[in-house]
């Protein structure tokens, strides 16, 4: 059963990127329940105000840099990403079991590059083990032109 956490993040998404996005979730529901592990979508669409604060982490607010991503270039900013949180008996692995995590998501890159999903964990530099996108082909600079072009609709976008 998804939490309502994941519906509303998967919801927020841009209709075309929630069309590829949320079959890959049901496949990976299905690849982690034998394991007795659960997902949820814990980050869809995020406001450039909110990507701002994740970016001041480490920076200019306690913490550890967690983004290298400033507001406008994030794949989330534009509703075309998403960030996946492994769960265990209540356990949130990506924390607590990072080794763990961390085998679980190559498999799940391995799904996800099948449906053509981009896994951040095949990143050459600032690898995020828990991200994936859709770009259709675009540039971010691309997409924050249609953004910017539209009346900032991520709907109009792709």
């Amino acid at each position: 059963m998804r939490t309502k956490r994941t519906i509303e993040n998967l919801g927020s998404l841009n209709k075309k990127a929630f069309a590829k996005l949320e079959p890959f979730i049901v496949q990976v529901e299905l690849f982690l329940a034998p394991k007795g592990v659960t997902v949820e979508v814990i980050s869809g669409l995020r406001s450039w105000s909110a990507q701002a604060a994740l970016y001041a982490s480490g920076r200019t607010k306690a913490g550890p840099i967690v983004t290298k991503a400033k507001p406008g270039s994030s794949w989330h900013n534009y509703g075309l990403a998403i960030d996946l949180g492994l769960f265990k008996n209540g356990i949130y692995l990506d924390e607590k079991k990072p080794a763990e995590a961390d085998k679980l998501y190559a498999e799940i890159g391995k799904l996800a590059a099948a449906k053509g999903i981009e896994w951040a964990g095949t990143w050459k530099s600032f690898t995020e083990s828990p991200h994936f996108q859709i770009t259709f082909g675009l540039s971010l600079a691309q997409v924050r032109e249609r953004m910017e072009s539209n009346g900032k609709d991520i709907q109009k976008i792709v």
